[in-house]
């Protein structure tokens, strides 16, 4: 009987500290996006910023369920616009002779849902997200290779917080 107690305890721990993990890494167990059936069709007018970003986004909008349609067909198709993504840095950390090895660097878009006549049904949202870019002392190359790389990243999840609000949205 000690003995299967004793499993018991152990597998609660187990469990425990898993779930104790899962949470600490910022993990979140989201549902399928469920928006609105106003916005289950959309145009898009997306900045010229970010290829990536606006190609992320249309990919996250089609996941989520919702029609891109390119030339506004009827009145009642409604627009979501995006202005160019902003990015601030702040350092982080520097090495012994002050170069700067690690910086968070924030980015934001803003959105508007908007009807035919260009009046805002929802907004403006401003979404967010941000990076810690390290390895910030390394050879140009190296270090132009890693922030591309976490740049996309970021994008991507850009546009999914972005897909996340529209779920938010109501009018």
């Amino acid at each position: 009987m000690s003995l299967n107690i004793n499993r018991h305890k152990i597998q609660f721990l187990l469990i425990l500290s898993f779930t104790c993990l899962l949470s600490a890494c910022g993990f979140q167990l989201r549902e399928q996006t469920q928006v609105i059936p106003a916005l289950k069709s959309l145009n898009l007018s997306l900045s010229h910023g970010s290829l990536d970003f606006n190609r992320d986004l249309r990919i996250a909008l089609v996941q989520a369920g919702i029609s891109i349609v390119d030339v506004a067909s009827s009145d009642e198709l409604l627009e979501l616009k995006t202005n160019p993504i902003s990015a601030t840095d702040m350092v982080m950390a520097r090495a012994d002779d002050n170069d700067i090895t690690q910086v968070e660097r924030r980015l934001s878009v803003t959105y508007f849902i908007r009807d035919k006549n260009g009046q805002a049904l929802w907004g403006p949202r401003i979404i967010s997200t941000s990076v810690m870019l390290s390895n910030q002392d390394a050879e140009q190359s190296v270090k132009a290779a890693y922030n591309a790389e976490q740049m996309r990243r970021a994008g991507q999840q850009l546009a999914n917080e972005l897909v996340y609000d529209l779920s938010f949205a109501s009018f």
